[in-house]
């Protein structure tokens, strides 16, 4: 049976769940500390047997497997969810395949050898969320809204943080966040670089900086990699770890 996350027991069972998973581990947390009691928010959480399962807008993160492959399907095509990210393997019945990216890791305490700040960008190490959404999502107001409304809560609560490099007369170049940060685990994602100054090695940098400034701080780093730029990580120096999968609903899909 699939439940909201409301006791106590439910948010401890809830937690368990998300410690197993190296990779949500961060992000079901950072979900269960905002969001667990507040009945009006935009990411739900909720228990699929032994599962964790984290909802927000048309997309769901899950941790563990769920009892029921049948009746998880037929829960996230009503609450309206697409894109499924888990670890498990077909964990819902006519929800299929679409991709799979590759996580990596930099254990606390360890460094990677950073180059000199490329020259003509300041970094920004107090970004604000609008500057990153507008990057981020310039073609969708909603996206835009959705993310700064969660991020801003997260940042407020010591939960996220966002970094960003500007050019020469303050534009945004290039952004990347720590998107959720939880009992010592820093996720890291939204790496976006403005179309004009790409290929450049901006995104390269600042993911370096940002898993430098935090691993230093004791933080385990985590991210997920498609698959073109998995050479690229390992020649920097992360470590590979399990990946997720992406699974999109077959029957809305064709």
């Amino acid at each position: 049976m699939i439940v909201t996350v409301h006791t106590l027991a439910q948010k401890r069972q809830f937690l368990a769940a998300a410690r197993r998973d190296p990779l949500l581990h961060a992000l079901l947390g950072r979900d269960l500390t905002l969001w667990a009691d507040n009945p009006g928010a935009p990411v739900r959480l909720f228990l699929a047997g032994e599962a964790a399962l984290s909802v927000s807008s048309n997309s769901a993160w899950l941790a563990g497997a769920p009892d029921d492959p049948e009746e998880l399907a037929s829960f996230l095509r009503f609450v309206g969810v697409e894109n499924l990210y888990t670890a498990a393997r077909d964990p819902a019945t006519d929800f299929r395949l679409a991709g799979r990216e590759r996580g990596y890791c930099l254990p606390p305490g360890r460094t990677l050898p950073q180059p000199p700040l490329p020259q003509g960008f300041v970094l920004d190490t107090d970004l604000g969320a609008g500057a990153a959404a507008s990057l981020l999502f310039p073609y969708s107001a909603a996206d835009r809204d959705g993310f700064y409304s969660r991020t801003c809560t997260a940042v407020n609560h010591g939960l996220a943080r966002l970094w960003g490099l500007r050019d020469a007369r303050g534009q945004l170049a290039a952004t990347v966040g720590a998107d959720a940060l939880f009992a010592g685990q820093a996720y890291l994602s939204l790496l976006c670089t403005a179309p004009c100054y790409r290929r450049r090695g901006l995104g390269s940098w600042l993911v370096l900086a940002i898993s430098n400034a935090l691993t230093v701080r004791g933080w385990q780093c985590v991210f997920l990699s498609e698959a073109h730029n998995v050479d690229f990580y390992q020649k920097l120096g992360y470590v590979p770890w399990d990946g997720l999968n992406l699974y999109k609903d077959a029957k809305r899909n064709g």
